[in-house]
């Protein structure tokens, strides 16, 4: 695939980032309200919030709208509290009962000593054994090895150190400027000499959930929605990177609209997490396109730590989750990752290559990752080795790293 991911027949008008379409000249009504972090309903970004009904519940909290207009849940309670310890009362015969008890292990000790059953079958589990979980059950406690006993999860400090140490290694070993980001406990945890770059076609992801929000938006009110056509397109923007489907996606968000577009999606964003500026560049008077959006990968990080929290991303995920094999580089690598790439020169000339994704953990629990590497030499395969190797280091790093979040935590 050639570095502009234009597919073989597509139209180079696919290419928005490189100023093959401009933005509509029309104003956008109350684009420029600031940032909406999920204050506002996302009825009312869709439209639909001039409506007596759903007016009235339009403010009430910080949290974002279900995509079928109803308030987000508070998060729900714990399934139950810790118990404090049942006493079941067991009468006079309980001495009696602890006292043969006593005898017995002695007995059944002294006789496992004997025939040295402390490791072997039947006996006592071996170390650093495990007995397999029953289904359902909470996720296995983080361990760092020693004897099999828990263990907190490292420090952020930690982590840090274990990123610093992955990016100079990948970047010394494979001629690329690398950068990477994963979620602390306190935030995004960032090694390597880059941050800020194009978004490319990482940039669909976003697209591809606003999309999804506004069809079950508009299919809740009684109103027309392209599902067919926009799922038709949402499978070609994400499995294969087409960048006419991206475009008619980003078309339908802002209502044909570049400058709607950006708004919309930034104020998606928003409320997903992620503080970028999808609008930025109309406010500074200079559009080249949607994948010409600066978007750091700690905020790609903190974009997919929220991602699950909205209606309609389980269907962006799980096409995320099946990326066409020419294609499938750096996260790919990791088995089970759900991710999006984008790739290209930059206008300085400097060819990049950088995902975004969720990828599972040591316990299985998926968790957000950003990486990029820009190439020394300039070549595409250099840059494709550079976050091949980068991917296949990371589980060590991720090990004991927060999960992202799910709707439970929202």
């Amino acid at each position: 695939m050639a570095s502009n991911e234009r597919p073989e027949g597509a139209s180079r008008r696919s290419q928005g980032w490189r100023g093959m379409y401009t933005g509509e000249p029309e104003s956008q009504a109350g684009a420029q309200q600031g940032v909406t972090a999920g204050a506002q309903a996302a009825d009312e970004q869709w439209g639909f919030a001039s409506e007596p009904e759903l007016q009235a519940g339009a403010q009430q909290g910080t949290a974002a709208m279900q995509a079928d207009g109803s308030l987000a849940a508070e998060p729900d309670e714990p399934e139950g509290k810790p118990r404090n310890g049942a006493r079941a009362t067991r009468g006079a015969r309980g001495g009696l009962v602890a006292g043969l008890a006593v005898g017995a292990a002695v007995l059944a000790i002294t006789v496992g000593l004997v025939m040295g059953l402390s490791g072997g079958e039947g006996g006592v589990t071996k170390k650093g054994e495990e007995s397999a979980p029953a289904a359902n059950t909470a996720a296995v406690p983080y361990t760092d090895g020693n004897d099999g006993a828990n263990a907190t999860p490292p420090t952020d400090e930690e982590q840090q150190q274990k990123l610093d140490k992955l990016a100079a290694d990948i970047a010394e070993k494979n001629n690329v400027q690398v950068g990477v980001a994963i979620i602390g406990e306190n935030g995004p945890l960032h090694a390597g000499k880059l941050n800020e770059e194009g978004a490319w076609s990482t940039i669909k992801v976003p697209i591809a959930g606003a999309v999804e929000e506004k069809l079950r938006h508009a299919e809740a009110h009684g109103q027309p929605a392209p599902r067919a056509a926009m799922e038709a397109d949402m499978d070609a923007a994400i499995h294969y990177s087409d960048n006419d489907a991206a475009f008619r996606l980003w078309m339908y968000v802002g209502d044909g609209s570049d400058r709607t577009a950006a708004y919309k999606v930034r104020d998606y964003m928003h409320r997903v997490g992620d503080p970028t500026n999808a609008a930025k560049q109309f406010e500074d008077g200079v559009y080249v396109g949607f994948g010409a959006i600066k978007w750091k990968l700690t905020d790609q990080v903190k974009f997919m730590n929220g991602f699950r929290c909205m209606n309609g991303s389980e269907k962006v995920l799980e096409r995320m989750g099946h990326i066409i094999p020419e294609h499938k580089y750096g996260l790919a690598k990791i088995n089970g990752a759900q991710f999006k790439g984008g790739w290209g020169p930059e206008p300085d000339g400097r060819f990049i290559y950088r995902q975004l994704g969720l990828v599972p953990g040591p316990d299985g629990e998926m968790t957000p990752v950003a990486i990029m590497a820009i190439p020394n030499d300039g070549l595409e395969p250099t840059a494709w080795d550079g976050v091949d190797a980068l991917a296949k280091k990371l589980p060590d790093v991720l090990e004991g790293a927060p999960p992202a979040k799910t709707k439970d935590d929202c």
